[in-house]
């Protein structure tokens, strides 16, 4: 899965070069392989699309912001379970990462 470049933001972790960008979900990619993708559902949701049901709007989530401190975090845990190269999809909820999928 190919992400626009427009909009991309850098970070070094570990002295790794790596450009993210939120749009709903994180999306990570290394410099040195485009193919490392990196996809974090942190359960965000756009508030007005549930303004007039508000029963029906999914549950708070955490962190209410992205930071470069989340997304070196989320960087850093998937490192450490195999993400090395291909795409790793994670879900945070409640202070916790949860692996998805590894393709």
């Amino acid at each position: 899965m190919a992400i626009s470049k427009k909009g991309l933001r850098k970070i070094v972790v570990h002295g790794r070069i790596f450009y993210w960008k939120f749009k709903e979900k994180v999306f990570v990619m290394s410099e040195e392989n485009r193919n490392q993708l990196l996809i974090i559902d942190f359960g965000w949701f756009d508030v007005w699309l549930y303004v007039n049901s508000k029963e029906q709007s999914p549950a708070e989530f955490e962190p209410k912001a992205v930071t470069p401190k989340f997304v070196r975090e989320s960087i850093v845990f998937a490192s450490l379970n195999g993400w090395d190269s291909g795409k790793m999809e994670l879900k945070f909820r409640n202070g916790k990462y949860e692996i998805c999928g590894k393709h």
